[in-house]
């Protein structure tokens, strides 16, 4: 079988105590010494095209090995990789695997080494159970920059498979939480040595969820577990840019965990209830410590800066763009406590875990879980429809909505949309595009209603969280509301005529009549299941707009197959 890692798991302290818990699981530990330079040329081509190169001299002798990095290749937790064994201990184009590869992507003369690192590693084999070994490597060290002198302290821990059930890597991770402070590093020690010395392209840049590749003959579940993987890599690929305080990196993260609760939803009348309850709740929080930041993002850009830029000398208004500033600040603070807490470490790493070795399997099987093993092909059109038929009953009599049916409406929609993209691709492309090209300007429209609406919230709680000026805060948020509520006025036949457009859009995915037999009986189970449970779905979808602030757990326990991962 293929190794699987776990890489890239920053430890920030109780490193001993770390080593302790994994010499209690395998006691064969090692220790090394390995400094590693990487290379490039002057204009980073290696990296534009997502390889890269590095000489590392380990055990008395040097090793040149050529990557596909990981953010080309599509998960973090898996990258091309060839390597020899070369005489010196500068890159070898003569060298038999690594060569040939190397002649085709750069010459001698352009490369030039960047940086390197000097570790201190700590091997540990492990046998947490019968037939399963995982090799497990601490590395304390820094990284240095060849030319600027810059150096930074780097300390982290990798786990990689060597044999057995992948269950085990993820149980060891989550025990170590118990020992240490251990959080999930987006950035390998090459993107931290390209930003170390001030590549101009190695800044935390926002990443849009890339498309699932799904084939009709796939189970449901292989489908669920694609489209979780997917969602998981979207949230860990814009840790870093949301970190370093960028807007669109926060909003990247909140659309990676609502793509990720859309995809449950849909299934959930066939997954174990524990399971579906856990993961709903944990996202909910995720995307609740996310929320002020974005809202106040959208607030400061989308409502504020219009009426701002025209009425430029409107003092009031500085007054509120500068108390808003100082309340976003405060907002991404709180959002980066919760991105590198030990809580979110450990929904991670349930999710992953969970995902990888599809943990509803081992609960008695409903009529509904049966799904779960048909073709995706089959299932997928009544997923979809399901969507439209809600879509489509919550706009009836547009005009007489309020902003809060109008709200559930655009949670609808979002959903609708979320699983379209997940599913187009079973589907004729250009009816897809044609359906997509309708939805989306009323979701844009039902969207900025909805930023409207958190707009009077905010416009109270800015007053409040002022420290001074508060009168002249409230009077330009006044002026906000205002101004945007004449545009809304203007916008409303718009909106009515987008409405009328998508219900009479025509479906890109069949429309089959009422199933027979056992497939009939459970689609009807799954139907019921989620009659049952639509009320509570909506409430919890309308508390991801509320903000939560809970006390910092990482409830890293440890669970098997089947159980609830809680």
């Amino acid at each position: 079988m293929s190794a699987i890692e776990l890489k890239r798991y920053a430890i920030s302290e109780r490193l001993d105590e770390l080593k302790q818990a994994l010499a209690s699981i395998g006691p064969a530990t090692t220790t090394s010494t390995l400094s590693t330079t990487y290379y490039d040329a002057a204009d980073l081509k290696l990296r534009r095209h997502g390889l890269h190169l590095e000489v590392r001299e380990e055990e008395g002798r040097n090793v040149q090995r050529f990557k596909s990095s990981g953010f080309a290749g599509g998960s973090l937790i898996s990258c091309g990789e060839w390597e020899d064994v070369i005489l010196g201990d500068r890159p070898d184009f003569t060298a038999p695997q690594t060569g040939p590869r190397l002649r085709d992507a750069i010459t001698p003369d352009e490369l030039r080494p960047l940086f390197k690192t000097v570790v201190r590693r700590t091997s540990v084999v492990l046998d947490p159970e019968p037939a399963t070994r995982i090799e497990a490597t601490i590395d304390e060290g820094e990284i240095r920059g060849a030319e600027n002198g810059a150096s930074q302290p780097l300390c982290e821990i990798e786990l990689e498979l060597k044999s057995g059930d992948p269950t085990a890597l993820y149980d060891v991770m989550l025990r170590l939480l118990d020992v240490a402070s251990l959080r999930i590093e987006s950035d390998s020690k090459l993107e931290r040595g390209y930003r170390l010395i001030g590549a101009d392209d190695a800044s935390a840049s926002a990443v849009h969820a890339a498309p699932v590749a799904l084939h009709g003959s796939m189970t449901v579940e292989a489908a669920l577990q694609a489209i979780g993987r997917s969602c998981i890599d979207h949230l860990l690929r814009n840790e870093p840019a949301a970190l370093s305080g960028q807007a669109e990196g926060v909003h990247q993260m909140r659309v990676a965990v609502r793509r990720l609760r859309a995809a449950l939803s849909a299934v959930k009348s066939m997954i174990p209830d524990e399971h579906y309850r856990w993961a709903s709740e944990e996202l909910k929080w995720l995307a609740g410590t996310l929320g002020l930041a974005r809202n106040l993002d959208v607030f400061a850009a989308k409502l504020v800066a219009p009426v701002e830029r025209a009425l430029a000398v409107e003092t009031d208004l500085k007054r509120l763009t500068e108390a808003v500033e100082q309340w976003r600040r405060a907002a991404y603070e709180h959002a980066k406590e919760a991105i590198t807490s030990q809580r979110y470490t450990a929904i991670i790493l349930r999710l992953a875990r969970w995902f990888e070795v599809q943990g509803w399997r081992g609960h008695p099987a409903s009529e509904a879980a049966t799904l779960l093993l048909a073709p995706i092909r089959d299932v997928a059109p009544e997923m979809i429809e399901r969507r439209w038929r809600k879509a489509r009953k919550q706009s009836r009599q547009f005009s007489e909505l309020s902003l809060e049916q109008r709200h559930r409406l655009r949670i609808t929609l979002k959903k609708l949309r979320y699983t379209i993209e997940f599913l187009k691709g079973l589907f004729d492309e250009s009816e897809v595009k044609a359906l997509e090209k309708q939805l989306k300007p009323l979701q844009d429209d039902l969207g900025y209603m909805n930023d409207f609406r958190t707009a009077h919230d905010l416009v109270a709680e800015v007053g409040r969280h002022a420290r001074e000026h508060s009168n002249a805060i409230n009077r330009a948020g006044g002026m906000v509301l205002g101004w945007h509520n004449h545009v809304l006025t203007e916008l409303e036949s718009r909106l009515r005529k987008d409405v009328r457009r998508l219900r009479r859009a025509k479906p890109f995915w069949p429309r089959a009549a009422p199933p027979h037999g056992a497939h009939a009986e459970a689609s009807q189970a799954q139907n019921q299941s989620m009659g049952n449970r639509q009320a509570t779905d909506s409430a919890t979808e309308i508390g991801t707009e509320t903000i939560v602030m809970p006390e910092d757990s990482n409830g890293a326990g440890e669970f098997r197959r089947g159980e609830a991962p809680s």
